[in-house]
């Protein structure tokens, strides 16, 4: 394939606007150039390619006499069929570079797509009676450390390979057993012992033990990572058999099962402890539903874990494969959505059999100020203008899809002041600005790649005002590295695990809440969070988490927007789709009848 590689790297250098068969001038030192090579090297690799019949080559011969080279294959349908060959070996990082590098100008990233897509779906292992479910992905899974992760995608992969020592059923809202059979706490829920199952295997074969419990707990406190919020008040975990494990908080947590039912604490191997991670997240071993058999940048690959203790997964392997986050390529992919069948059922209509999912949960997205620099955003009665601006409804009206209405909090059934939103037009707010003495200063709007369709809506609204904006689009793997530099962020939080779940949204290092807002208001979010946790009436909790949202939209810092929504179709062929919490389906449960 080197030589095929090299052949495309000459036709995009000399024949681009040629085709196969005509000769194009090209000089000795000029094709080494365009291989990276000496003249010497360049020699013996247009004898190759002479050799396999892909050029003909005509040096020059005295002075004045230009050589020549001839492409001799049509470089579309190469290129097209390398790439093909890089995704069947399941290269998919060649392939998607390939096209970038050599496509342009021709048809090939379309048809490529066109096959791939075609390559996708639910189907039966060629030659063997296995389940195989190959799903795209426009975005990259950053890790599966559950430890270190912050986005719902990578979570729902973590929850794929690990388990936690108890599961939240969302249907009932009741903490059910998982690793641990049996549970119990004192009086004052500051100390909480959990009773482990026996024969609970690891992928690679160690039985779960309450050690693995110990070090799971204790690198999340005191590792250094991510996600450490979930142990801050932990003053002690020890095993006290080798499976009875027991926590002791430095003060009450009545919501400490939640915790534990959290992604978060999936529980790793204790043979980590005091060697280099760097290999075992290559290929991590849990205890989950799916082990990992592969996982390269743009590949993750599992297979059912047929010893798992809630039962073996239906599916045989699923195969994730991540499509660059071009739009040139998302306009031509099927999404993951609608490939959970068989390609022959893709012709998506309610007459055809198709049923639309959706899930309980709603995702619920923000504009959060960066309180920490200098800019317009320092007036409140500016933050407050900028919000009077984005009309909801209309955001909706005009922008659809998963969009459903617009946000009065964190969860979509808690009432705040939000709802008291006075819209105006872009001409009152201009006059009202000019009034207030606002002079013209840009803004600096961000969003990930997902929210940009919402954060250019609103972008052309503040510019209507007056207001100019610079809109800046990051990948998530970026963007927590810029927000020191932008004065607005459209972020959104997903709430798969309830009251959790917004804890870890204002508490969690680096995220998005704690690092825009004040230190005072960030603060005062903890302390009112350890509030909460020391009441054991729900009712209680939710009055808090209301003076929350109240206190972040009195004082103008955070604006809610809309509430999403996450859905699915699917074809009643298959068996067992759901949409999880976190917007995905779960793969364990999935079958085709």
């Amino acid at each position: 394939m080197l030589a095929l590689e090299r052949y495309l790297a000459l036709y995009e250098r000399f024949g681009r606007e040629l085709a196969a068969g005509v000769a194009a001038e090209a000089s000795l030192e000029q094709v080494a150039e365009a291989l990276y090579c000496t003249e010497r090297n360049a020699k013996l690799v247009l004898r190759k390619l002479e050799e396999e019949g892909l050029i003909e080559w005509q040096a020059g011969r005295g002075r004045g006499n230009r050589s020549h080279i001839t492409f001799r294959e049509d470089r579309e349908q190469l290129l097209l069929n390398l790439s093909r060959q890089y995704a069947e070996e399941s290269d998919y990082n060649a392939a998607f570079q390939l096209l970038q590098t050599y496509g342009e100008g021709t048809a090939a990233s379309d048809k490529f797509m066109e096959w791939m897509s075609g390559s996708f779906g639910f189907r039966k292992q060629a030659g063997r009676e296995e389940d195989v479910l190959r799903l795209p992905l426009f975005r990259p899974i950053l890790t599966l450390d559950p430890a270190d992760y912050v986005y719902c995608l990578c979570s729902h992969m973590i929850q794929q390979v690990f388990d936690r020592l108890v599961l939240y059923d969302e249907q009932t809202g009741q903490i059910m057993p998982g690793l641990a059979h049996y549970w119990e706490h004192n009086k004052d829920a500051t100390e909480w012992s959990f009773h482990l199952r026996k024969g609970v295997l690891f992928h690679g074969g160690h039985e779960l033990s309450s050690e693995d419990v110990v070090f799971t707990v204790e690198r999340l406190k005191y590792g250094g990572k991510r996600n450490s919020w979930i142990m801050r008040s932990l003053l002690k975990v020890e095993a006290v058999s080798e499976r009875v494990v027991r926590f002791q908080l430095s003060q009450p947590n009545w919501l400490f099962l939640k915790f534990a039912a959290s992604n978060v604490m999936s529980i790793l191997p204790a043979g980590l402890r005091g060697h280099n991670e760097e290999r075992f997240w290559k290929r991590p071993a849990g205890t989950g539903p799916f082990q990992v058999d592969e996982w390269t940048g743009g590949r993750l690959l599992l297979s059912a874990n047929p010893l798992h203790y809630q039962g073996r997964a239906h599916l045989d392997q699923v195969e994730i494969v991540q499509v660059p986050q071009i739009e040139h390529y998302n306009n031509r992919m099927i999404s993951w959505q609608q490939l959970i069948c068989d390609s022959a059922l893709r012709d998506i209509k309610a007459e055809n059999g198709w049923v639309q999912i959706e899930s309980k949960s709603r995702c619920t997205s923000l504009l959060s100020w960066n309180m920490h620099k200098e800019g317009p955003q320092q007036s409140e009665r500016f933050r407050s203008m900028v919000n009077r601006l984005i009309d909801r409804n209309a955001m909706i009206r005009e922008l659809s899809g998963y969009r459903d209405f617009p946000a009065e909090g964190f969860f979509h059934d808690v009432k705040s002041s939000a709802a008291s939103i006075s819209y105006c037009v872009p001409e009152e707010a201009l006059q009202l600005l000019q009034e207030e003495g606002y002079d013209g200063s840009p803004l600096t709007v961000c969003a990930t790649t997902s929210h940009s369709d919402d954060v250019q809506w609103i972008a052309e609204r503040l510019r209507r005002a007056g207001i100019p904006v610079h809109v800046r689009i990051e990948g998530p793997d970026t963007i927590h590295s810029v927000l020191g530099e932008v004065d607005m962020l459209f972020h959104a939080l997903v709430f798969p695990e309830e009251e959790v779940s917004l804890i870890e949204g204002c508490e969690q290092e680096g995220s998005f809440l704690k690092e825009l807002m004040t230190q005072e208001l960030s603060g005062w979010a903890m302390a009112s969070f350890d509030q909460a946790m020391a009441c054991p009436d729900p009712a209680d909790r939710k009055r808090i988490y209301r003076e929350i949202e109240e206190r972040l939209t009195g004082e103008l810092q955070v604006h809610f927007v809309l509430y999403m929504k996450f859905y699915t179709d699917y074809h009643p062929s298959l068996k067992g789709v759901r949409i999880n919490s976190l917007g995905w389906i779960d793969f364990k449960d999935i079958f085709r009848a």
